[in-house]
């Protein structure tokens, strides 16, 4: 499976109604209305009901022998189909193991059978794990049996209520669970195949974070077979596949960065700065100084908040359209703080409390000392149980970012240039106590020598800090590996020195103490 594309399952279940010739039509229908996989119930009778059960010669005549099986799977693998089995009992898993299926289908019936989680934690095949009606006790036993070898596991939301009511779909959900279990979730929703929101629903889920999609499929609903309450018709069927596509196309990038189409649009529409009058080399900027008007010339002039109290660079006529060029270049210091609850040393460190303050709280008043650094950022890590940085930030009125856990190199150039700094003043957030008195000095140093990066060193271990330019850090990012963007964000630098322009810094002597931790 790929977050990038979402799968298409067209979900047989027992439409076949027993009978192969059947069986090889649904496949015909599932390959030629584009669907990824395409996936059958494989279950032997007396595993699934006892003789008495109400349902045991329904299921008696839909049940299939081994030779039945190998050749549905066959057929559907020679059409390029990828074949999921969902099984009910560990007769039915070993036969479809036996049969090389793609992936199994665990039903919400044996989510607490630890007999059949064992066989399933053995295998290294994608495994949908249903949820239906399951409490989150029952999938986090699941998923500790399931886990005991490396394999895709895609929780699967939704349930069979022959059919589902509009009410009961609880699409909420599925973020829910991906927050939660921090796995990837589909949606089997089973809302009747003639409402439009059977075609409708799933779509939800995708924009929710579905990334599969498991629907039934019938030749012919109003055959009323089996399981036709939710199914789809072919005509349908093609349909959605083609919305899906269209559904994730729309969903696009979370990344702030415009298409070529958005940048035309922000050039038509996007009021300018223009100069009321004409202005003098030297003058100090104000927003007084200009008019605010969509222009003939297409150009991206400079936000008010970028140009107050700079310097203008040149003499600038009436009517010109301010842009970077006309202004005096100034550097902006920003401390950048990667912020997220888990450590090798103690959990939530940085919420900690020293006294009646968090440790993190400690940090910022230190970092405030500082005359050279204009804003502090939280770059928080978008994994669950981080926004308690989020309530941090927004009780102290601090700005934040939010993205990946584990590339925390990326976070801090975001929460660089969330506030246009070209320069980040980086310390961790665990250490309560750090060399304060050394801040501005050390920023000071940095600009002075036209640096790419600036250090203190012979401190006590986790009071020192570091100051970068933003470029070195995108270029760490562009050049580096895996190990480079995660919180060792420095050491592309470290292990590139020739590539950089480096100052390292010392506090007096009676400081120097870097065998302290």
């Amino acid at each position: 499976f790929s977050k990038k594309k979402i799968s298409l399952i067209a979900e047989i279940a027992n439409a076949h109604e027993g009978k192969l010739t059947l069986a090889k039509k649904l496949i015909d229908t599932a390959f030629e209305n584009n669907a990824d996989i395409i996936k059958f119930q494989i279950f032997n009778v007396n595993e699934l009901l006892e003789q008495d059960h109400e349902n045991f010669k329904v299921f008696k005549k839909l049940e299939m022998n081994f030779d039945q099986w190998t050749k549905i799977i066959k057929y559907a693998k020679r059409k390029k189909l990828k074949v999921f089995a969902d099984v009910f009992g560990i007769t039915s898993a070993k036969m479809a193991h036996k049969l090389k299926v793609d992936g199994y289908k665990i039903h919400t019936s044996d989510i607490t059978n630890p007999i059949l989680l064992d066989f399933f934690s053995k295998l290294n095949k994608p495994i949908l794990l249903s949820t239906a009606a399951a409490t989150t006790n029952e999938i986090s036993h699941a998923l500790e049996k399931l886990n005991c070898t490396k394999k895709e596991i895609i929780l699967m939301h939704g349930y069979q209520g022959y059919p589902t009511q509009i009410t009961d779909l609880n699409l909420s959900r599925i973020s829910e669970l991906k927050n939660q279990f921090d796995l990837p979730v589909g949606i089997m929703e089973h809302v009747s195949g003639n409402s439009e929101l059977s075609i409708i629903a799933p779509l939800l889920g995708i924009s929710i974070g579905a990334i599969v999609v498991e629907k039934h499929l019938t030749l012919d609903r109003s055959l009323k077979g089996t399981d036709h309450f939710s199914s789809l018709n072919p005509d349908e069927f093609k349909r959605l596949a083609s919305l899906i596509h269209l559904t994730k196309k729309s969903l696009g990038s979370d990344k702030i960065i415009f298409s070529k189409n958005e940048i035309q649009y922000r050039l038509n529409h996007k009021k300018n700065t223009i100069t009321k009058k004409s202005i003098k080399k030297g003058t100090r900027l104000n927003e007084v100084l200009f008019d605010y008007k969509r222009t003939r010339r297409k150009k991206d002039s400079v936000p008010y908040y970028e140009f107050n109290n700079k310097i203008a660079a040149s003499n600038i006529e009436k009517g010109t359209i301010l842009t970077p060029a006309m202004i005096q270049a100034s550097k902006k210091v920003a401390a950048i703080i990667a912020c997220r609850v888990e450590s090798g040393r103690l959990f939530g460190k940085p919420i900690q409390n020293i006294t009646n303050f968090t440790i993190l709280h400690f940090l910022i008043n230190q970092i405030k000392t500082s005359s050279k650094i204009s804003e502090i950022v939280l770059a928080i890590s978008e994994k669950q149980g981080n926004e308690i940085f989020i309530e941090f930030a927004k009780k102290h009125g601090l700005k934040f970012v939010i993205g990946d856990d584990k590339d925390v190199l990326q976070r801090l150039i975001k929460g660089a240039e969330l506030i246009n700094a070209n320069i980040i003043f980086r310390v961790t957030s665990e250490n309560p106590f750090i060399y304060w008195e050394g801040i501005d000095k050390l920023i000071q140093n940095h600009i002075k020598g036209k640096f790419d990066f600036s250090f203190v060193d012979k401190v006590p271990i986790g009071s020192g800090y570091e100051v970068i330019n933003l470029q070195a850090l995108e270029k760490s990012h562009k050049l580096g590996t895996k190990k480079h963007r995660s919180e060792l964000c420095t050491l592309y630098i470290y292990e590139h020195q020739k590539d950089f322009s480096i100052h390292r810094s010392s506090p007096p002597s009676k400081l120097q103490r870097s065998d302290f931790r």
